[in-house]
């Protein structure tokens, strides 16, 4: 990875697939860092907020849908879609949007990112592999995240070949209409179909003291599984519970935004 540093950990992760927390899931709340001195000050940890969903039993999908609002930002924070293969509970990947970000070619900012653990290939400029504690690959983009609209996070399984399954990743502006792809992965020949899907919010920037972590809100609405085409899926959704990291304040709320549910993720504050 040149001078990028391995991915950074943070929180404890819940596996919906399996209905336990999995003991500090390596990588799921990433934040590709350029390589740190020991002089820098440490990385914030257990600033996170995770909402979870429940579909009724089914477990097992090619595509994944939901859609974003990021209606207050904060510095060095991430707000995520994140799931297991339901092949490979622990080892899945993730996709999302996050404020401070550094990509593969040392800009950074506002970012798009797609990682998946123990892929073996990737597709696109913008992607390159991960080692550390856990081993992928990820891609990611510059992506202006715009409070006053809501974004579409899109997981769809492509094609097979010889060697793996390929997944890709997108984000479409839904004001705008207009879809980006973030990048595409391969993973294991049997990692075809993707397990229940969670979120978070995390901060990852710079150490502070717990009840000053800087606030973010998200609007996380429910996710489906298995288009059909005109806004139609196979599955559905509804919100499940939620835990927080133990350095952060914060809450998670099930509001009604009149065309669905969602899942309101204040993370940080007093």
């Amino acid at each position: 990875m040149g001078e990028i540093s391995s991915e950074v950990v943070c929180p404890w992760v819940w596996s919906p697939s399996r209905n336990k927390l999995l003991g500090l899931l390596v990588a799921v709340c990433t934040v590709f860092m350029l390589s740190i001195a020991p002089t820098q000050a440490a990385q914030h940890q257990d600033a996170n907020e995770y909402a979870l969903w429940n579909f009724d039993g089914a477990n097992g999908f090619w595509n994944i849908d939901q859609e974003v609002q990021i209606t207050q930002k904060a510095n060095h924070s991430y707000w995520a879609l994140v799931w297991d293969f339901r092949e490979t509970p622990g080892s899945g990947g993730y996709t999302g949007l996050q404020t401070d970000g550094t990509r593969f070619n040392h800009t950074t900012g506002d970012t798009a990112i797609f990682s998946l653990w123990n892929a073996n290939a990737s597709s696109g400029s913008n992607c390159g592999s991960f080692d550390g504690e856990g081993e992928g690959r990820s891609c990611r983009l510059p992506y202006a995240i715009d409070p006053q609209v809501n974004y579409r996070f899109r997981v769809w399984r492509l094609d097979a070949d010889a060697s793996g399954q390929w997944w890709g990743a997108w984000v479409r502006n839904m004001k705008t209409g207009v879809d980006t792809l973030i990048g595409r992965l391969r993973v294991a020949p049997n990692q075809t179909l993707l397990g229940v899907p969670s979120n978070f919010s995390e901060y990852f920037g710079t150490a502070v003291a717990c009840n000053k972590v800087p606030q973010s809100v998200a609007y996380f609405t429910q996710p489906a599984a298995n288009s059909l085409g005109n806004d139609a899926y196979q599955y559905y959704s509804t919100y499940a519970s939620s835990t927080r990291g133990s350095c952060t304040g914060g809450s998670v709320k099930l509001v009604d935004l009149g065309w669905t549910k969602a899942a309101k993720v204040t993370l940080g504050g007093p």
